[in-house]
C-alpha cells in the first residue's frame, strides 16, 4: 500500500493528501503507484489551496470544496507528467520523473489515468448547478493549457518570437489554471458573479507571478533546492521571458552569444553558463522579477472587499518572491 508524504504543513494539507488517495487508489495496481508516484511527495498544492481559501473568502469552507479541488491537483498533475514527456526531463520535484521511473508508456496511462481521476473529483458532488459552472471553468482552462504547451513547442529556438508571445504561452500554461482554481472554489461555495470574477482575476495574476518567477529559478537557485534540472530549457532551446528580455536588451555581442546557444549544438552546461551572464549583463534577471512583483500587486488589489482572504494575499506575496 502507498504512503503519502508528510511534509504538508496544517490540517488542509493532510485532507487533501486523504482525498486524493480516495479518487486515486492506494496503490494496488502499477497505474495506481504509477499515478500515486507522480502526486507523491506533493509539490505546494497551490491549484487545490487556491480552491479552497477562494471558497473561505466568500464566506464557504474548504470541505465544500475539498473533492474539486483535489480533482484539480489530479489535472495539474497529469500535465506535469506528460510536460515532462515533451520535455523529456528525467527530473520532477528533486527526484526522477514519472516516465523515468516507470518509462514513456507508462507514464502516458499514469497522465491519463490522473487526468480521469480529477475529472471524476470535479463531479462528484455539491449543487449540480455550481458543480457544473465550476466545472465548465476548469475545462475552459485545461483546454488554454494545452494550447499553451503546443505553442511552447512552436518557438523553441525563436530567439525572435517575442516577449508577448511567451508571456501568452504563461498565460495559457499556467494563469489560465490558477485563475480557475480561485473562481471554481467560489462559485462552489456560492459567490456572487463579481466576486468569483475578482477571485479569477487574482488568481491569473497570481499564476503569471509564480510562472514568471519559475522561469527565472534555473538561473538564481540551485538544482537541490529547485527539485528541478537547471538546464532543461536550455536543452530544449526553449525562450523563457528573461532569455527574451535579455535578447531585447542586449548589445550586438551578446545578441550574438544567445544566437549562438540558441542554434543548437552548445553542451547545455556551458550554454547555461552564457545564458546567465547575458541575463546579468542586461538586467533581465532584474527586469523579470520586477514584473513577477507587479503581477503579484495585481493580484492582490483584486481582493479588495473580500476580508476572508487574508491568506490569498499572503499566497501572492510568496508567488512573487519564491526561491523554489
Amino acid at each position: 500500500m502507498f504512503v503519502a508524504g508528510t511534509s504538508a504543513k496544517g490540517k488542509r494539507i493532510p485532507l487533501l493528501e486523504a482525498e486524493l488517495l480516495r479518487w486515486v487508489g492506494s496503490g494496488d495496481s502499477l497505474l495506481e503507484l504509477a499515478c500515486l508516484d507522480a502526486l507523491f511527495p506533493p509539490g505546494k498544492f497551490l491549484r487545490p489551496v487556491l480552491c479552497m481559501e477562494s471558497a473561505k473568502a466568500v464566506g464557504g469552507t474548504a470541505d465544500q470544496v475539498l473533492a474539486f479541488a483535489a480533482g484539480i491537483e489530479c489535472l495539474h498533475v497529469a500535465s506535469l507528467v506528460h510536460d515532462d514527456i515533451i520535455d523529456q526531463d528525467p527530473v520532477r520535484r528533486g527526484r526522477a520523473s514519472t516516465a523515468e521511473q516507470y518509462g514513456l508508456a507508462e507514464a502516458l496511462v499514469a497522465g491519463d489515468g490522473l487526468s480521469m481521476a480529477g475529472i471524476a473529483a470535479l463531479l462528484s458532488g455539491g449543487p449540480a448547478e455550481h458543480v457544473l459552472q465550476a466545472a465548465r471553468v476548469t475545462v475552459d482552462a485545461l483546454r488554454h493549457m494545452c494550447q499553451g504547451f503546443m505553442r511552447e513547442t512552436e518557438i523553441r529556438g525563436d530567439l525572435a518570437c517575442g516577449v508577448p508571445t511567451v508571456l501568452d504561452v504563461m498565460q495559457a500554461k499556467t494563469a489560465a489554471l490558477t485563475g480557475a482554481a480561485c473562481q471554481a472554489g467560489a462559485i462552489l461555495a456560492g459567490a456572487t458573479p463579481k466576486q468569483h470574477q475578482a477571485l479569477r482575476q487574482y488568481g491569473e495574476q497570481l499564476g503569471m507571478a509564480f510562472q514568471i518567477r519559475d522561469d527565472l529559478l534555473p538561473y538564481t537557485a540551485e538544482d537541490q533546492v529547485t527539485g528541478k534540472t537547471a538546464t532543461s530549457d536550455v536543452a530544449n532551446l526553449q525562450p523563457t521571458l528573461p532569455v527574451l528580455l535579455a535578447y531585447e536588451a542586449a548589445d550586438e555581442t551578446d545578441r550574438n552569444r544567445l544566437a549562438t546557444v540558441f542554434r543548437g549544438g552548445t553542451d547545455p552546461v556551458i550554454a547555461h553558463r552564457d545564458i546567465l551572464a547575458v541575463l546579468t549583463h542586461t538586467g533581465a534577471l532584474t527586469k523579470a522579477a520586477e514584473m513577477a512583483s507587479s503581477c503579484a500587486e495585481q493580484a492582490r488589489a483584486e481582493l479588495v472587499g473580500l476580508p476572508g482572504s487574508t491568506h490569498l494575499a499572503e499566497l501572492a506575496t510568496s508567488a512573487a518572491d519564491r526561491q523554489r
